[in-house]
């Protein structure tokens, strides 16, 4: 079985080649403690000395043993020898294997370190077995059993022998899935899998689920609703295939990315047939929740639109009604004037009054007088009553298409009344009015639906069918949003409790998963956690009054009254002059991006990063010079089609590199190559101002996009008359860590932890600031469990502190104080709810899902 390529040349030299190292390293590196300086004292032949100090030295800095000469070594020996035996000559002949084995075996006796040994192989292997099933990249397993080796204190096996071990699990996993997708694959199942790689019309069937909604337009909502269609017979069989093949979410991801990066043609051409069914089946069990979230998303923005355009329809409806009602009121008047008029006959009055508003408008006019529709309700429910047309063109299919469920019975009722209703072919006229649903109906809405008449002297309720449809359809999107209703199967709307690690698997395997889990302060009690906070915070409110009022703060601005009484305090902000360009930058030579390119990567190696999606395809390198165009046409807003234009790049080499050389893993890795070698320039320490360490910030950058993009949102505020999105984006040093592109309607603190828990490159941060935008419920919380110090900028800090700021103590013992509390910590509810609470910080803490998305519930609903 041929071995895979699983690191670079530069990754494999780092590991398994001996270090150069500078003078001021070999200082630290070949230092002798006590212990070893007595084992030399033992031994006779210096050369033995030198072998044992260099094993020891390398070990210490690379963790491994190395096959190396004296001679291949020159510069460390004569460091050694002048540092310990500075009467000693150059060694001339090597020393034999066993003295070698001797000295190592010291080394590894004195550092409880061991061998990898044939049953340490074994283990190895059994720990693969497992670790596949989560996460099945063959970069991943390696990074992994290198960690593992090193957990358990033995030295790392051969580059060799680790390939050998990780291609065998990904073959072994590979067969394992191969053999049960036989048995569980049913041929309707196996034949729904290839009608995908069919064309229909224009397009394939897979090319056409493959496309993103553009945008929230009655054409894209249909279209989206035709590919849940496709995919929604496919999807219940994935969920139980997915869970008897036992594969992770992360696996999950992977394997629908491989059949998103293959071409139709590709697909079909896969030798294992059972491979091809795995990706798609994986791909169909992701898109079909994204297309769901794409429904719901619609949803939303659709009901939302209705009810903004109802509020200005209603404003300038009532503005007619008063000119109208000041008119009926005149004519009114007018009549009301002819009972005083001496010159009119009382027998004259009444065909007066005809003349001034005729005999069969008059009934009309005395309702227009005596009830004139001047609130808003009546607008706005006649608008939507309306827009019934355009409301079942634009809402209905989402909601159809959609598994809506809520907490509330009545609301649960009222959606399967209604699912139910246009699943028939019975008209609404026809349900009696006690037959539908209407509990979930504020009492005060209720009049809004409800159409009162007379039939035979008796008095008859029925319901209006096009306001009851969008009063359902309101009450739908206002649960979204708190998290009374959800959708199951989606990745966005689903319930907190489905985003969070199972209970039944929580209360079986907590020890297991909290021992796992690389947070010491997620696995300490809360108790302790609780104890700890309220002895810092009293201690700080005391201390920071106590600098308050002995005028060591004097940046604080406080007020008083005549008599000397406190008032009121705030904190002035300077503003900052922003200056100018540093005339620095002016003398500095325009250097073209592809000039750029290739001495950036001349210096770090990034396109290294980029490797082939398919491990079999490892060995492919990327075509420098396509990566380059793809990057730069990508980044200019262009495309590769044009880029083929102005570039003497083959079009075939552009679509084949962007297709299996660039996804988000490898712009990830080269972002990473590039940012952790600016970190070893000088500079780089400079910019570090805090004693505590790096103090990242974050922001968003709001950004109008060219092309239609379901997440690009109307304002115009930042876009105009155009549509945007927002690149949250994290800074440290001056590099951009992170960024993610997140709706303008979304709120940036919801992925304040999540860009943070992003980032992979050796910056480490102690402290990150933001805007009022970066602030909800829970980040600070979440922020100090997971160590960092979160530290917002605070607009009207005076106003959000006396507002905001809690205590464990009763806030009347700091009455006198003028930095105090307004409210109590609630110790019990947090007791009370521990388990909980620690269960979101382990799903956190793991990135089972997606971090946002708990952070974005926690944040929003109500308790």
């Amino acid at each position: 079985m041929a071995r895979l390529r699983i690191l670079s040349l530069d990754e494999i030299k780092s590991l398994y080649q001996i270090p150069k190292l500078e003078n001021d390293e070999r200082q630290f590196i070949f230092e002798l403690d006590e212990e070893d300086k007595n084992y030399i004292n033992t031994i006779d032949n210096i050369s033995v000395k030198i072998n044992y100090v260099l094993n020891l030295g390398y070990l210490k800095t690379s963790g491994y043993f190395f096959s190396f000469s004296f001679q291949s070594a020159k510069e460390d020996v004569k460091f050694i020898i002048k540092t310990y035996f500075p009467d000693s000559k150059f060694p001339m002949k090597q020393i034999s294997k066993r003295q070698n084995y001797t000295n190592r075996d010291t080394i590894l006796k004195k550092n409880n370190l061991t061998l990898c040994s044939k049953d340490f192989e074994n283990t190895l292997s059994t720990y693969l077995k497992s670790l596949v099933k989560q996460h099945a990249v063959p970069k991943y397993l390696f990074d992994s059993l290198l960690e593992y080796c090193h957990k358990n204190k033995v030295i790392r096996p051969r580059y060799t022998t680790l390939q050998d071990l990780v291609s065998v699990s990904l073959a072994n996993e590979k067969n394992r899935i191969n053999n049960k997708l036989y048995t569980l694959i049913s041929a309707p199942l196996r034949n729904a899998l290839e009608n995908l790689l069919k064309k229909d019309d224009l397009f394939y069937k897979l090319t056409f689920v493959k496309k993103d909604q553009k945008n929230f337009t009655t054409s894209e909502i249909r279209l989206t609703v035709e590919k849940h269609k496709l995919l929604a017979g496919i999807y219940p069989d994935a969920v139980k295939i997915i869970k008897q093949l036992d594969i992770s979410e992360q696996n999950i991801l992977y394997y629908a990315q491989i059949a998103a990066q293959y071409t139709i043609y590709g697909l079909r051409g896969l030798k294992q047939r059972n491979l091809m069914r795995l990706y798609l089946l994986c791909y169909a069990y992701y898109r079909f929740l994204k297309i769901n979230d794409h429904l719901a998303a619609s949803f939303v923005y659709r009901v939302n639109g209705y009810i903004d355009g109802e509020d200005i329809y209603q404003k300038e409806a009532i503005y007619q009604a008063q000119i109208a009602d000041k008119e009926n009121r005149g004519v009114a008047a007018d009549i009301l004037s002819l009972n005083i008029n001496k010159k009119i006959q009382d027998h004259e009055i009444r065909d007066k009054a005809f003349l001034i508003m005729p005999k069969n408008k008059f009934r009309q006019f005395i309702q227009r007088i005596k009830k004139p529709h001047l609130g808003p309700d009546y607008y706005r429910w006649h608008y939507y009553k309306n827009s019934a047309s355009a409301i079942k063109q634009n809402i209905r299919p989402s909601f159809k298409a959609l598994d809506f469920q809520s907490k509330y019975a009545d609301l649960n009722k009222a959606i399967n009344f209604m699912k139910t209703h246009f699943d028939s072919n019975k008209s609404f006229s026809d349900y009696k009015f006690d037959d539908i649903p209407i509990q979930f109906i504020d009492k005060k809405m209720r009049r809004h639906i409800i159409i009162k008449c007379k039939n035979n002297n008796k008095k008859i309720k029925s319901i209006n069918p096009n306001a009851y449809e969008f009063m359902l359809y309101s009450y739908i999107e206002k649960y979204l949003k708190s998290g009374a209703v959800t959708i199951k199967d989606s990745i966005s709307y689903r319930s907190l409790d489905d985003e969070l690690l199972a209970k039944d698997y929580w209360s079986r395997e907590k020890k297991a998963i909290l021992k796992n889990i690389e947070n010491q302060l997620v696995c300490t009690d809360i108790i302790e956690i609780l104890k700890n906070l309220e002895e810092l915070l009293s201690r700080r409110y005391h201390e920071v009054n106590k600098r308050i009022n002995s005028k060591d703060n004097n940046k604080i601005q406080i007020k008083y009254d005549k008599k000397g009484n406190f008032i009121d305090w705030k904190l002035p902000y300077k503003k900052l002059d922003d200056g100018v360009n540093n005339p620095y930058y002016d003398s500095m030579e325009i250097s073209t991006i592809s000039q750029i390119i290739r001495m950036t990567n001349h210096h770090t190696g990034f396109m290294k990063q980029f490797t082939h999606i398919l491990p079999s395809y490892s060995k492919n390198q990327a075509d420098e010079s396509a990566i380059s165009a793809c990057i730069v046409a990508k980044a200019t807003g262009s495309d590769i089609y044009r880029m083929k234009d102005i570039s003497d790049i083959k079009e075939s080499s552009l679509i084949s590199s962007y297709n299996n050389f660039i996804r988000f893993k490898t712009l990830t890795s080269a972002s990473d190559a590039v940012i952790n070698y600016v970190t070893k320039l000088s500079i780089f320490d400079e910019y570090t101002l805090a004693d505590y360490g790096i103090h990242a910030s974050i922001d968003g950058q709001k950004l109008e996009t060219k092309y239609n993009t379901i997440k690009a949102r109307h304002s115009s505020k930042y876009y105009g008359l155009g549509q945007g999105v927002s690149a949250y984006t994290l800074f440290a040093n001056c590099l951009p860590l992170s960024t993610k592109i997140i709706g303008a309607n979304e709120h940036e603190s919801h992925y304040l932890l999540d860009i943070l828990k992003s980032n992979t490159s050796d910056v480490e941060i102690f402290a990150i600031s933001g805007d009022m935008h970066s602030i909800n419920r829970v980040n600070f919380i979440l922020l100090y469990i997971f160590g960092y110090r979160f530290m917002p900028r605070f607009t009207h800090l005076d106003q959000k502190a006396q507002k905001n700021m809690v205590s464990f103590e009763n806030p009347d013992n700091f009455k006198d104080y003028i930095i105090k509390p307004s409210s109590q910590i609630n110790k019990a509810l947090i007791m009370k709810e521990a388990d909980n609470i620690l269960r979101i910080f382990a799903t956190l803490a793991l990135k089972e899902n997606s971090q946002n998305n708990v952070v974005r519930k926690l944040s929003s609903y109500k308790s």
